[in-house]
């Protein structure tokens, strides 16, 4: 995004809608044309099936995964948002017998409503207007692959009926036809939201929920899974970057002490940002502090506010309020002033300065 008027709060909105990055005029021609150029690299592994990191979590998440590739039974996968639920259905797809076959993906958010039920079961011709020829759903192109709905929740309720007797028949329908037409692949389902409250409230139907729970599976949040962190952000890093670059050790400090609410998605689009500003192939703290500082991903549980109707009636953010965020969040984390002032690379006197200016006893943080 390249805007004149940009405040933090929409870059943050922004960013949380899936802008590669959001700059303010002006901006130099030779500054932009390398951000241009990475954002339009394709990103193969994105769409792999790589379960990067070695922790205790990941390699039991591994085996899970592969002995669920051995069933036919659907697969839900659940956990919050970024966790990687496509990049572990691929996993599922590459380890089974259908590794051959298609891998078809749809997130049903993405879907308009009068679409939905086109995409996944196709038309017959005539079925409505503007259907000039017959057009084969993703239920049908699968063939004997795996069809992955991402987002199941938003799937209609009108539509969630043809969704369970697909699963318990195997068969569906195309709009328009009477034939029954078979369904030779497997589901693998995914949402962040809770399904069952859904299903109190009336949203998703308690037969389709059950049908979906055969083989359930939480994925972990990247917060349950320290010791992969800097791996993760190593991996993205080496794919992203123009030239071979590297954190520095103050660098994967930072990763470290932030919580990252957006997993494993969050780390990658840091990886990306860094990749673009730093200097000599050398990503240090500083750098690494002041994307997080921008930080788009809200905390777990807390969604995002809408944009406010009316710009004055946005909450401005000041950068010296993400910076204090950021100042704080390492503090909690490493209780030592010295080593806190080290990552971010500046003067231990001017991190006091800027503590007491916030109210907070430096001698009360702890460490010397």
């Amino acid at each position: 995004v390249l805007t004149g008027h940009g405040t933090v709060p929409d870059a943050v909105e922004c960013m949380r809608l899936g802008a590669y990055t959001f700059l303010t005029k002006p901006v130099d021609a030779a500054d932009l044309a390398p951000v241009l150029t990475q954002a339009a690299r394709p990103l193969a592994p994105e769409v792999g099936h790589e379960l990067v990191g070695e922790s205790d979590a990941t390699r039991q998440l591994r085996r899970l995964l592969d002995r669920l590739a051995e069933a036919d039974e659907p697969v839900l996968l659940t956990g919050e948002t970024g966790t990687g639920k496509e990049v572990a259905a691929r996993r599922l797809h590459q380890a089974s017998r259908r590794a051959e076959q298609p891998f078809l993906a749809v997130n049903m958010a993405c879907l308009p409503r009068d679409l939905v039920e086109s995409e996944l079961f196709g038309h017959a011709r005539g079925a409505f207007t503007g259907a000039d020829r017959r057009k084969a759903g993703l239920f049908e192109e699968v063939q004997g692959g795996t069809l992955f709905l991402d987002e199941v929740a938003e799937l209609p309720l009108e539509h969630q009926a043809k969704l369970l007797r697909v699963l318990e028949t195997s068969t569906f329908r195309s709009v328009g036809e009477n034939r029954e037409r078979a369904f030779h692949g497997r589901l693998v389902a995914a949402t962040h939201q809770d399904l069952l409250g859904l299903v109190r409230e009336g949203r998703f139907r308690e037969d389709l929920y059950y049908r979906l729970q055969v083989l359930p599976l939480e994925l972990p949040a990247l917060r349950q899974r320290r010791d992969d962190i800097v791996p993760i952000a190593r991996h993205w890093l080496a794919r992203v970057a123009h030239e071979p670059m590297a954190f520095t050790p103050e660098a994967e400090s930072c990763l470290l002490a932030h919580d990252w609410p957006g997993n494993v998605r969050e780390v990658v689009n840091l990886s990306r940002r860094v990749s673009l500003f730093a200097e000599r192939g050398r990503v240090d703290a500083a750098l690494v502090s002041r994307m997080l500082a921008a930080n788009p991903f809200p905390a777990p549980g807390h969604a995002v506010p809408p944009p406010a109707e009316s710009p004055d009636a946005v909450e401005e953010i000041s950068l010296e309020a993400l910076e204090k965020r950021h100042i704080q969040r390492l503090l909690a984390h490493h209780h030592n002033i010295t080593r806190v002032a080290r990552i971010l690379q500046i003067n231990r006197r001017t991190l006091q300065r800027k503590l007491r200016a916030w109210g907070i006893d430096p001698d009360q943080v702890g460490g010397p």
